[in-house]
């Protein structure tokens, strides 16, 4: 699954089915196409935007939208352990190249990330730290800008063009000090780290209190991805000598480490560096590793398969939300301007009655005497209105009913009147387009990468 085949005649390397749909998927999510907008991280960004209809999302929904990320096309392994535990060894190894400076003395004395790149070059602190979203943290730890760095290889030994490696400086107690918080520095990167490795060294190291306490306290939230190597155990002694070591770290891991499973202790080393008697009587489980790495690879393509489809529906649902909530704003202001016409006459009819009986009555005239006599002399009966309404008064004086009636019209106009916010032409547009790019496009795409993830992983079980 993992083979790099080279393209014959261009020498373009054929990408794996799982690096094609780690990186289609990350295209999913962020087209890198400023002038269309048509992604994932667009979308989210648009429906979860301040808005009269956002404040009534359900608080799952739009902490989805808030939070949306670009997936990482491949895992972070983060390697941490004592000095001289032969975390910049392993990486030189898995990569295929020296990379790292491996010495008895502390070359890393920074924090490095290793990945596959293009062709061969180094970043600095600022680059680093701007082009890579998951240590964005590291910003508020003092002094670790200037000793972290980023290491480009062309490499495509093993699963690397699909794994990020950090190393960090080795653990040691006395008196040395590094310019910056390294255990502060090794807690942030955990939190975004896929799997965490920590590499004890056998000659007498491994135990150093500074290395266990972080250990310790890493396990309390991260045990689960978390697993121990006993390094360099091809120089650990005679098979008595190694039992006892790993006897003796295994108790001081147990006595530390609250692990919600069994914890194992993985003896390796490098296998090019051993004869051959010691390749074939000394348990290496450095395959494992390898093999553990792929696991999660693996695991990783299919969560962020996932979480495709629960961001598809996430945002589907937004968009369900908006364009119903605003049908229901659209029919109630309908029902306000309908209001407003009615109230409109009906305040008419009773200010200008108001006004006629004002006058007459500024006058002495007797406004019900005139109704009455125009009765008498129109036949048929005078339908005039303002007789009409004053008539049907009774005996309650025609101000007191005119006022009353004004002030009902007036509550009413309040009431039934009040327009709410409702989205413009423009964004239910913008709403629609994102709803058929999800159903038509997107969610398709996302069948294809699983179909294409199903295949692959028949083909080689068929193989």
């Amino acid at each position: 699954l993992f083979s790099m085949v080279a393209r014959k005649g261009d020498g373009v390397r054929a990408r794996p089915v799982t690096e094609q749909i780690l990186l289609e998927a990350a295209r999913i999510y962020d087209a890198r196409d400023e002038s269309t907008a048509k992604d994932l991280k667009s979308y989210a960004a648009f429906l979860s935007r301040q808005d009269a209809f956002t404040k009534h999302l359900p608080n799952d929904l739009l902490d989805r939208a808030v939070n949306m990320r670009p997936p990482r096309d491949r895992i972070t392994c983060l390697l941490i352990g004592n000095h001289s535990a032969g975390k910049s060894s392993f990486t030189n190894w898995y990569i295929g190249e020296k990379i790292q400076k491996e010495s008895v003395a502390i070359e890393t004395a920074g924090i490095t990330i290793i990945r596959r790149g293009k062709q061969r070059t180094t970043w600095r602190g600022p680059q680093t730290m701007s082009a890579f979203p998951h240590i964005q943290g590291l910003k508020k730890i003092e002094g670790v800008t200037d000793f972290l760095s980023t290491e480009f290889s062309t490499s495509e030994e093993k699963n690397f063009p699909l794994v990020e490696f950090i190393d960090t400086p080795g653990l040691t107690d006395g008196t040395l000090k590094y310019p910056f918080d390294v255990e502060s520095v090794i807690y942030e990167l955990a939190e975004h780290a896929t799997m965490i490795m920590v590499f004890l060294d056998p000659i007498g190291k491994a135990l150093v209190s500074r290395c266990m306490n972080v250990v310790e306290k890493l396990a309390i939230n991260h045990s689960a991805k978390m697993t121990y190597y006993l390094t360099k155990f091809d120089t650990a002694g005679d098979e008595i000598d190694r039992t006892n070591v790993v006897s003796q770290i295994v108790q001081e891991l147990q006595g530390r480490v609250r692990a919600t499973h069994a914890l194992k202790l993985h003896t390796m080393f490098l296998p090019d560096r051993a004869d051959e008697q010691t390749n074939q009587k000394v348990p290496n489980k450095i395959g494992e590793l390898c093999q553990n790495i792929r696991m999660e690879i693996d695991s990783r393509v299919q969560d962020v398969l996932d979480e495709l489809s629960k961001d598809c529906e996430a945002l589907s649902k937004i968009v369900d939300e908006k364009i119903e909530r605003n049908k229901k704003c659209a029919s109630h202001n309908a029902f306000a301007t309908v209001w407003k016409g009615v109230l409109s006459s009906a305040l008419v009819v009773f200010l200008s009655i108001f006004v006629i009986w004002a006058l007459l009555n500024y006058a002495d005239t007797d406004v019900m005497g005139i109704c009455e006599q125009q009765e008498v002399k129109d036949r048929p009966v005078n339908k005039n209105v303002y007789c009409t309404i004053l008539r049907f008064a009774g005996g309650v004086p025609a101000a007191v009913l005119l006022i009353v009636g004004v002030v009902c019209t007036a509550l009413l106009w309040m009431k039934k009147t009040k327009v709410v916010e409702q989205l413009s032409s423009d964004e239910m547009r913008r709403l629609k387009e994102i709803q058929d790019d999800i159903h038509n496009n997107i969610e398709k795409r996302h069948k294809e990468l699983k179909k294409r993830l199903t295949d692959d992983a028949l083909e080689d079980h068929l193989a």
